[in-house]
């Protein structure tokens, strides 16, 4: 029983100090936070220093408050030049940090010394052990100093704000074309004036057609002449025409003419006639 209670406080110290990470930049200078654990990472980036900064030539103090209270901290990182550095719980002042407490239990903390040179990636790690340790956003102090060490511009004092976190932006969908029903198109089919569907078959057998009383005019060779076109022809044909006469030669023509009555009398009265002057004539 003894085990498992020790096994989910661990687990719950491990959730609640999970990684959090702050930033800010302040007259050139980018100040970067970040807790793994009961570890804060600070990094300092003063290469590119300017403004109230732009006469420092080197960092002779650090401070960090904000972190509820430790029992012991540690530095377990740090640029060159830092290893004589000294740990107090007082506050950094435009003077400088003043004692030395060694590690000792607090809520705040000076890392001071001999002055290093200002350039970026300038890392620091501090251990903070303690049951009541807040990993939160830490309230950072710096002293900046001249070559003859007298402190320049500002002591920033400011919390490193936590950066937001990173999103991945969403793919953009693209928009749905609405699908447009294909209607199949009925072709009109033209009618007459009594209502009945024009065949096209007459139409074009109507081209070939001799008109009533006009005489068939035959090529030396037998076979029909093309007939004149003819102008002024109705549009439209009854849907039934006369029969089509076709010819050896496969030329359709039209029907036979009818010879009138007046023509079969001529021709009887000048048959006889011939008939009469034969008879008549000396043998």
């Amino acid at each position: 029983m003894t085990l498992r209670l020790t096994a989910l406080a661990a687990l719950l110290t491990a959730t609640t100090m999970t990684a959090h990470a702050g930033i800010l930049t302040t007259d050139g200078v980018t100040f970067t936070s970040n807790w793994s654990g009961n570890v804060l990472t600070l990094e300092i980036d003063a290469a590119q220093r300017s403004g109230g900064w732009s006469g420092a030539t080197g960092l002779a103090a650090l401070a960090i408050k904000g972190v509820g209270t430790y029992s012991s901290v540690s530095v377990t990182g740090g640029p060159g030049g830092t290893d004589a550095w000294k740990l107090s719980t007082s506050e950094l002042k435009a003077s400088g940090c003043s004692g030395t407490s060694n590690g000792a239990a607090g809520s705040r903390m000076c890392f001071y010394g001999q002055q290093i040179a200002l350039v970026d990636d300038m890392v620091f790690k501090f251990t903070f052990n303690g049951a009541s340790v807040a990993t939160n956003e830490p309230h950072v102090k710096v002293e900046f100093v001249d070559a003859r060490g007298n402190k320049v511009g500002s002591l920033l004092s400011q919390v490193l704000p936590a950066s937001p976190p990173a999103t991945t932006p969403s793919t953009p969908t693209a928009p749905v074309t609405p699908v447009t029903p294909v209607v199949p198109v009925i072709p009109d089919i033209p009618t007459t004036s009594a209502g009945t569907q024009t065949n096209t078959t007459a139409d074009t057998t109507a081209d070939t057609k001799t008109p009533t009383g006009t005489p068939d005019v035959a090529s030396p060779s037998g076979t029909p002449a093309a007939l004149p076109p003819q102008e002024d022809l109705p549009s439209t044909l009854p849907a039934k025409g006369p029969d089509v006469v076709q010819t050896p030669s496969g030329s359709a023509t039209g029907p036979a003419n009818v010879p009138e009555p007046e023509s079969i009398a001529l021709l009887l009265g000048g048959l006889g006639l011939m008939g009469l002057v034969l008879r008549r004539r000396p043998r």
